[in-house]
């Protein structure tokens, strides 16, 4: 599965068609010797019925899957975005702090920041979280939870920057959380059984030419096989040649360092 994930999708996609259309037309084939052409007909009528009830009912869990996927991939990708967004807001309220503590935030957000992008984002792909980026936040955390409070000129900013951190820490658990949320194995085993049978069942049907029943199975095959490479995509945000980058937390960076 890594490989698959790790593939250029144009690759991914060609090898996994490739090795389906070629099952699918063995199979055909098998089937088609094993079974004479008035048994196959016979097949049309009662079997084009139930054939039509299973795609449909196929048809909504792979629609319900995929909106599930894309909603929790598209969460997880707006979910980084706001981690990034604490961090700029925690940037911007420290300016209210003196000057002896404003010149210690940017060091420590930097620090945090760079152990996310070249420790943590590895991690992720085996939803395991990051020692030093822990580690890193745990220094934010203490150095704001230890200032002394009566040196502060704006107890507002400071209370507002407080709640920025809670957040930060609270997107960052759940991106660490995100990384393992896959699909159950059930849904999977009901996603692959359905994506078979949609294809088998084109078997016991007959066409006069084999080719034009093949040309029509591999279609089938091959958008099944499409939608299922989606979901696993979709369902890995943090693994795969699509998999959510850490732009956002170079957009705070460079800002952090005078960027902007």
């Amino acid at each position: 599965m890594n490989i698959l994930l790790n593939m250029h999708p144009v690759i991914s996609i060609f090898l996994l068609c490739a090795v389906m259309m070629l099952i699918s037309y063995v199979s055909l084939k098998m089937v088609r010797k094993r079974f004479p052409e008035d048994v196959l007909k016979g097949n049309h009528e009662v079997g084009g019925l139930i054939f039509n009830a299973f795609g449909l009912i196929y048809a909504v869990l792979v629609a319900f899957v995929v909106f599930a996927t894309w909603g929790e991939y598209d969460d997880s990708k707006k979910n980084v975005d706001q981690e990034s967004i604490e961090l700029s807001d925690i940037y911007h309220n420290s300016k209210a702090l003196p000057e002896e503590y404003r010149l210690q935030v940017n060091p420590l957000l930097i620090a945090y920041i760079n152990d996310v992008m070249n420790d943590e984002w590895k991690n992720l792909e085996n939803g395991e979280p990051s020692v030093k980026a822990r580690e890193s936040f745990n220094r934010i955390w203490t150095f704001f939870t230890t200032i002394d409070r009566t040196k502060l000129t704006n107890e507002i900013a400071y209370q507002e920057t407080l709640k920025h951190l809670n957040d930060a820490g609270e997107r960052r658990r759940t991106r660490i959380f995100e990384s393992t949320n896959n699909i159950p194995g059930i849904i999977w085993t009901v996603l692959l059984f359905g994506g078979v049978m949609t294809i088998v069942y084109t078997y016991f049907f007959f066409a006069k030419n084999i080719v034009h029943q093949f040309v029509m199975t591999s279609a089938l095959t091959i958008l099944n096989t499409l939608i299922l490479y989606m979901i696993v995509m979709l369902d890995n945000p943090f693994r795969g040649y699509i998999k959510i980058d850490y732009s956002a937390f170079q957009y705070t960076l460079q800002m952090l360092n005078g960027g902007w």
